[in-house]
């Protein structure tokens, strides 16, 4: 019996983590949208049926925010109110359907092949699944006891930070292996390493081999290349520009920025130098577990982007390493983005 309070213990935490990261998310898109006085998306969202504006964009979020926040809360209760419940409960089912309606979005826009996935999984079905957890456990009284100990107080924490974690992950994981590619003005590259020598990385080459596919395609007209100067001493940016013309793109097509620094100095050069250049969308490249940070911080930028994953030639090395980063990366970009100044 013990056992089995601790195992209900870990599963109830797992499942408030995971409905507390959306909240804390859908929160600090509600004060971005405020902020930018524009829309901002969900960072780990449910679609928005309430308008592209700016207060629509405020009260979907905070309406994600209170539902699935009570529903963290609630959870973990023992004798939750009734009222509180039945409340949640509503809220919860309404987000069930939109959550069916998006998966269902999703698949008939796969099977019309407009977009293209790796892992035909919408991120709709994990919310689903939570928020069906979400009704189902709040219909049952906790078993934890009313008393609660170190090693249930542990166990809590932990559950919620393994819950969080899991929600984020599938989000970068189901976001990233999708291909959205469509006509667009420009492709931009997101640098990587390049070697003391001036040959690009394995990484490297198969982003750019993804941006110089889109342009035979007739994808884009342009593909701007963003990279900084790393420890060998050699520009990112200059080595990918030399790189593209070798495979046959040619010079005056190619738009460098070489002050690339990170993704969100990549990001605030390409709207700078789309505007120079007037082009109005973009194609942005880089590998899978990498966009879903890129597709926030493009959005936080103003630009008109869509992502396209690097076809990967190999598995990477250390490419479980730079998942998890990633991960972590998002969910900090995620919550700091009401924080950051916007130059729009």
């Amino acid at each position: 019996m013990k056992s089995r309070r601790l195992m209900s213990v870990c599963g109830r935490s797992c499942l408030s983590g995971a409905s507390l990261i959306v909240a804390l998310t859908s929160f600090a898109s509600a004060l971005s949208a405020l902020r930018w006085q524009r829309a901002a998306e969900p960072c780990v969202w449910i679609s928005n049926p309430l308008g592209t504006g700016e207060w629509g964009s405020v009260a979907w979020n905070v309406l994600l925010t209170v539902v699935l926040g009570f529903a963290a809360a609630a959870v973990l209760m023992r004798d939750p109110p009734g009222r509180l419940t039945r409340g949640v409960c509503f809220g919860l089912i309404a987000l069930a359907v939109r959550s069916v309606f998006d998966a269902v979005v999703f698949f008939r826009v796969v099977a019309r092949e407009e977009i293209v996935s790796s892992l035909p999984v919408p991120l709709s079905l994990g919310v689903l699944a939570v928020l069906l957890a979400d009704v189902f456990l709040l219909r049952r009284a906790s078993p934890s006891g009313r008393k609660r100990n170190w090693i249930t107080t542990l166990l809590t924490i932990t559950g919620m930070g393994i819950g969080q974690v899991l929600m984020i992950a599938l989000h970068v994981l189901t976001f990233g292996s999708t291909d959205y590619r469509r006509d667009a003005d420009v492709a931009v590259v997101l640098g990587a390493q390049v070697r003391s020598d001036g040959s690009v990385s394995l990484a490297l080459s198969d982003r750019l081999d993804t941006a110089a596919e889109l342009f035979r395609e007739g994808r884009v007209r342009f593909v701007l290349v963003s990279g900084a100067t790393g420890v060998e001493g050699i520009n990112e940016a200059t080595a990918m520009r030399g790189y593209l013309i070798e495979a046959g793109l040619p010079a005056d097509r190619l738009l460098v920025d070489p002050d690339g620094v990170n993704t969100l100095a990549t990001a605030r050069n390409a709207r700078r130098l789309m505007a120079e250049h007037r082009l109005k969308s973009a194609l942005v490249v880089s590998h899978y577990f990498h966009l879903a940070r890129c597709k926030l911080l493009f959005e936080e930028q103003g630009v008109a982007a869509v992502t396209v994953p690097a076809r990967m030639s190999r598995r990477l090395m250390l490419e479980q390493y730079y998942f998890a980063r990633e991960c972590v990366g998002y969910l900090w970009y995620a919550m700091t983005r009401p924080l950051r100044p916007v130059s729009l």
